[in-house]
């Protein structure tokens, strides 16, 4: 479902005129713009003289929370550009050097053929636990537990196929692949963690049934092209009660699964949903369970928002930090998948196109890269893979750097059909 973090209403606060103080923005009036003396549609509030005015002109205003600063002279400090954001999470990325408990045990290449196989089983698998739900009111606990250990056995192999695999383009409802990613996200962040084989299973599970509560919501709403009115919007919050609901019907199944389900729209700042929960009374698994679910939320195309790229989605979240998510766990999330996830498309300093293919769990800013167009944006005959940590050892001369993520609309390619 839609992440609170992604919608800046969320964070709308209706405030009366004679409780404004200095740092607050203030993002709409109760009255035209252009009925009061301000130039500009939305700004922090500097000083006394400004809440004067907002006074004279309105009873009330709404503020972002979200913008909030205590003094206003170190707002610059707080809002930080992309291109600041994008550097910090490199350099996050690039501190993620150590040992681990787990290691890749076949290459992208070998597992890919696997993980495609189990993907797709995963996603037919997924629609008849979601029909029978919906049908008969009941979890297919067996099936959950055994699309859970495919994925996860996948994952523990080699993450980055699942990853290439995220980014395939599908007739699939959102829904359904949604479930599967989550799935996989979750696999791979908790492998990175260091988590038990146990734990990753399921906390893996409890992403994949982050949604199920939306089998008792209307398909037309969930497919609305746009934002959803209040009271729709309402009703589809109740998919976590709704979800809940059958989880309590369901014997054996793993505490941590419903703690899942219940938190993973819960917020670090507390502006979250059902319960209003901050800080650390949300657990573990639910705050992994709300970085996962918004960043495949982010990176996937559904009916109401565009997808963007895996790095601004990183970059994006990385911003929210201790906003919506808890810091510790986002810079971690980062230095799982990198500054530059599996699957994205990239322009290197030679002008030179490629897709990452897999990468280097010690030195994230150095993956595997596809080359696939030349610097003059030509397809090469024959796409060959460079691995750039290698490459910077032995070069004497320009070490090859990933200048920029592409969008792949941009040139009009899909990455997948260079992988599958």
């Amino acid at each position: 479902m839609q992440s609170s973090a992604e919608n800046c209403d969320d964070y709308l606060e209706k405030v009366s005129c004679d409780d404004l103080r200095s740092g607050m923005y203030v993002q709409e009036l109760d009255r035209p713009w252009l009925d009061t003396p301000f130039l500009f549609q939305g700004f922090y509030i500097k000083d006394d003289d400004e809440i004067a005015t907002l006074r004279k002109c309105c009873e009330f205003v709404f503020v972002n929370k979200a913008k909030e600063v205590i003094d206003p002279a170190i707002r610059h400090a707080k809002a930080e550009s992309k291109q600041s954001t994008t550097s910090h999470v490199k350099a996050i990325a690039s501190k993620a050097g150590g040992s681990s408990r787990y290691t890749d045990t076949v290459v992208v290449e070998q597992e890919l053929k696997t993980a495609r196989k189990i993907n797709e089983e995963s996603r037919l698998s997924i629609k008849d636990i979601f029909t029978t739900a919906h049908s008969e009111g009941v979890l297919d606990l067996q099936s959950v537990s055994k699309t859970t250990t495919g994925i996860v056995d996948s994952v523990l192999r080699n993450p980055d196929a699942f990853m290439l695999l995220q980014r395939i383009k599908n007739k699939d409802s959102y829904k359904f692949t949604h479930a599967v990613n989550c799935c996989a996200v979750a696999a791979a962040f908790c492998r990175h963690l260091g988590f038990t084989k146990t734990e990753i299973h399921d906390i893996s599970m409890g992403a994949l049934l982050l949604d199920i509560g939306i089998t008792k919501l209307p398909n037309t709403m969930l497919d609305t092209e746009g934002k959803l009115n209040p009271l729709s919007m309402k009703l589809v919050r109740q998919h976590v009660n709704f979800g809940i609901e059958l989880l309590d019907k369901t014997t054996d199944l793993p505490r941590i699964v419903r703690d899942m389900v219940q938190t993973h729209h819960e917020r670090a700042n507390g502006k979250g949903y059902p319960n209003s929960l901050m800080g650390e009374k949300i657990p573990v698994c639910g705050r992994i369970a709300a970085i996962v679910d918004c960043y495949d939320a982010m990176i996937s195309n559904r009916p109401y928002k565009e997808k963007v790229s895996p790095t601004d989605a990183v970059c994006a979240m990385y911003n929210w930090r201790n906003i919506d998510f808890h810091e510790d766990l986002i810079e971690q999330f980062i230095h799982c998948i990198g500054a530059y996830p599996t699957g994205s498309l990239v322009e290197l300093n030679s002008g030179q196109i490629g897709i990452v293919m897999s990468q280097n769990r010690v030195r994230r800013l150095f993956p595997k890269i596809l080359l696939i167009l030349n610097a003059d944006k030509v397809r090469y005959e024959h796409p060959n893979t460079v691995d750039l940590y290698e490459h910077s050892l032995k070069t004497k001369g320009t070490v090859l750097d990933i200048k920029r993520v592409v969008d792949s609309d941009e040139l009009g390619i899909d990455p997948s059909d260079y992988y599958l």
